[in-house]
This record gives structure tokens, sequence and C-alpha cells, in this order.
């Protein structure tokens, strides 16, 4: 289920994710909205915001990941290669960021007609990292300086976020020859991954009508006027030029009649009504009846989210109780299962539901974090081993996240190893930004007696790296 990202109180909320203040930050935040410039198309207008709302959802991210696996290999990446994490926006949009994650927004999985439009999609941005272009683009920027290079981070952070008159207003203050350049080498990327993207569905003998069909989706939104059309449009070459190379590949590829497997079908019918059920208002899913999937189980699924967002526990239990007695081996089941426990102050059942979950599924992060977390609110110490054990498994899983790392620490912490808990709440903080704290507690957990070598090394690093950094 959703798990907030930043959010220590609870499970159950997609994550909103606070930008930080101060001139580096804003410089940071930029450079990673740059990327989204990286993107496939950019379709509804509205306004750039700062703030970002992820789910992180164990089924949803290793469904969609499955989708794109074939993909992948053809590409040359090897299984969980290519991570897939969704941005709850309802803007039809998907953009590539870090060197292999591709960010989806839940706009593009209701909106796409089907699972081929898709992986359509999905195989333009994989032609992005095939090609380098995110850190490509990267260095592109760092080659401007000053205001100019401020300049063309905005606009084009902007006009990821849709709003291309405002990119145009912010360009007129930078570098015209260091916009054209940076522009210039976005329309060239966005042809290379076209091309990328129609070869990898070929290799994987998948139609490539999907990605014919979101150009036409793009070109009817880009029929502006010229007079709005401006840098924003520049920032992708003519769709009329692109839907021409794509028609034409459609007409040549011998896979283009092949249609997607019935598994595929169902597996993005199912990532749908999750979505749905997440992300809508939940009382307008149980008057839906849990949306339009064809498929009953699906929609008793939804309607159990639906419930369990509404407060109706027990609602959401009878609906997976049911479910599980049909379908005793799905793990996604059993997850939300032990979710709907934990919610209903039952941490031991939780735990074993999680347990069940992880025994058909075991190479899953999200499931082990929520675990340990039953564990620990079990209050029993012989349940302390395992959380500490599960939560480190989380942690390695999840290296960028804090929230492990934190629930990591109190398991150390409540099991009397203060020094490995401080260890561990100063690597928390380095993932925070928090720098000054991450050295203070590094410097308690070696003030410790008897400190293991391994912990006194890792936080002599952390206070070697980061004291006086800030500064």
């Amino acid at each position: 289920m959703p798990t907030s990202l930043c959010n220590t109180a609870g499970v159950s909320t997609p994550v909103t994710m606070q930008v930080p203040v101060g001139f580096k930050a804003l410089v940071k935040t930029m450079r990673w909205l740059v990327l989204a410039a990286v993107t496939l198309c950019v379709l509804v207008a509205g306004s750039t915001s700062l703030r970002a709302n992820m789910i992180r959802d164990a089924e949803i991210e290793a469904g969609l990941e499955t989708l794109v696996q074939p993909l992948a290999l053809a590409a040359g990446y090897a299984p969980g290669e290519i991570t897939v994490r969704v941005v709850i926006n309802p803007q039809y949009n998907a953009f590539v960021a870090g060197k292999r994650t591709i960010y989806v927004h839940s706009g593009l999985i209701l909106q796409a007609d089907d699972v081929l439009e898709f992986l359509g999609v999905m195989a333009h941005e994989i032609g992005h990292i095939k090609a380098g272009h995110v850190p490509r683009l990267d260095e592109a920027q760092q080659q401007a300086s000053g205001a100019a290079a401020l300049a063309t981070i905005a606009a084009m952070a902007i006009a990821a976020g849709g709003s291309g008159d405002a990119a145009a207003g912010v360009l007129i203050g930078g570098s015209d020859r260091a916009n054209r350049v940076f522009l210039s080498s976005v329309r060239r990327n966005e042809s290379v991954a076209d091309e990328i993207g129609l070869a990898l569905m070929d290799k994987a003998a998948l139609s490539s009508v999907g990605l014919r069909n979101v150009m036409q989706r793009m070109a009817r939104q880009r029929a502006l006027p010229e007079s709005r059309q401006s840098i924003y449009y520049s920032t992708h070459p003519a769709s009329a030029e692109r839907l021409q190379a794509l028609q034409d590949h459609v007409n040549l590829s011998p896979h283009s009649a092949n249609a997607p497997s019935s598994d595929m079908t169902r597996l993005y019918a199912r990532m749908i009504s999750k979505m749905f059920a997440w992300t809508e208002n939940p009382q307008r899913v149980l008057n839906k009846n849990g949306g339009t999937n064809a498929r009953a189980d699906d929609r008793r699924y939804a309607l159990a989210i639906a419930s369990y967002r509404q407060g109706d526990l027990r609602s959401a239990l009878d609906h997976m109780e049911y479910l599980l007695s049909a379908y005793p081996d799905d793990p996604f089941f059993h997850e939300f299962h032990g979710d709907i426990l934990f919610a209903l102050a039952r941490p031991g059942d939780a735990a074993a539901a999680l347990e069940a979950a992880l025994a058909r599924r075991p190479a899953s992060p999200l499931v082990q974090l929520t675990l340990g977390r039953a564990l620990l609110a079990t209050g029993d110490k012989a349940n302390l081993p395992r959380a500490i054990k599960i939560l480190q498994t989380a942690r390695e899983g999840e290296p960028l996240w804090a929230f492990p790392a934190r629930q990591h620490a109190i398991a150390l912490g409540r099991a009397g190893h203060v020094a490995a808990a401080d260890l561990a709440l100063a690597e928390e903080s380095i993932l925070r930004g928090d720098e000054d704290r991450a050295v203070k507690l590094a410097r308690r957990a070696i003030s410790h007696a008897n400190v293991d070598a391994v912990i006194r090394s890792r936080a002599s690093d952390i206070i070697f790296r980061y004291d006086g950094a800030a500064d």
C-alpha cells in the first residue's frame, strides 16, 4: 500500500515531498526539475509547484516494472535495473531522473487508452536512459553560469510543469546562446528517444501502435496558435514530424498487429484499479462500485482500499478476507490485509499477515518496512531481533530513503544497541540533508563505551566528510 516517505506517523497517505529552503537547495531542486524536460510530452497546462506527491506502493511499482521488463531486457538491462516510481499528478506525463528511474504520473496510468500506449511511453523513456540523456542534460546546464544558468534551469522546470508562456518569460532574462544550445539538445534527444523506443518495441515483439497513438495525443494537445508556441513548443520536435516517423514505422514493422498478452492486459487493468482507488475521492470509488474494471475481484480490491481510506476498517477487512479466501497465494492481498490489521491496532496479526506476504514475495523493501514497524508496535522484546534484521534489509533495499533508516534506529535503540542506533540516526540525517545533526550523532555514536570497530569507522567517516561542510 502507499507508504509515506516523510510522515513517520503512518503509512497510509501518499507522500508529500517538501522542498528545503535556501539558495543551494533551490538550485538542487531546479537541477532535479530540469530532468523533467526529458519527457515524452507535457500535455496539460498547469502551474509549477515545488511540491511533489509520490505514492510508494509495492504492488504498483512491481506491476509497472513487470510490464516494463521486456523493454528493459531488450535495451540490455538486467531485471530490476530499470525502476518505476509514481507521482500523483493528473497530467499525462512521464520523465526520467537519476540514472535508471522512470517517474510516471498517475494521470498517464489512468488516461492511457491501453497497455500498449503505456508501454510506448515507457519505451521512449528507456530510450532517454539508453542514450544517456539525463547525464548529458545535467552537463549541458552546468555549462551555463550565474544568472543565465538559473534562468535556463527555471524555464525548463516551468516548461516541464506545463506552463510554456511562463517558461518563455523566464528565458527572456537569460542568455540566448545558452538557451539555444540547451533547448536544441532537448529537441534532438526527443527524436533519438523515439528511434530507440521503436527499436526496443520491435525487439520485444511489441506493437509500436501505442507510441504512435501517444504522438497523436500529443499533436492534438499542441494544436496551439503560433503566437503561443514560442519556446515551450520548441522544447520538442514538431509533433507532425515525429508522428509521421512513428506512422512510417508502424506501416513497416512486422509486429504492428501484435496484441498485448492477456497477462499484460490483466496486470495493467489491476494497476489502473488500484491507482484509481488510491488517488480518486474514496466516496466516488465506492459510488462507482470500485471503478470500471471488468474483473469483479479487482473492483472489490478497489472497494477495500476506498473503505480503508474512509476509515471503515471493518468493511476493508471483510473485502480482503474474501479476496484472500479466493486467492491465498497473492502476496499483495496479504500485504494489504496486514496494513488493515495494523490500522486496527492488531500489530501481532499484522506482522503474521506481512510475513505471509514476504514468504510469497521476499524481495520487497516496502513490505519489509511495514513488517518491521508492526513488530516494533507489538512491544514484545522477543520480536526485536527480527525487527532489526528486517529493517536492515529494508534499508539496504531503499538506501536513499530516510524513513527506513529511522525505523531501524528505533529498533536498535529499543534493543539497547545505542551506538548503532546513533549511527543509523546520523545516516538518516544525511539522507534528510541535515549534515550538522549527522555529525553530532556520529560523535555521540563513538562516545559510547566499547564501540564496535565498524560503527566507529562509519561514524568517523561521517565526521570527516561532513564536519564543517555546511560552512
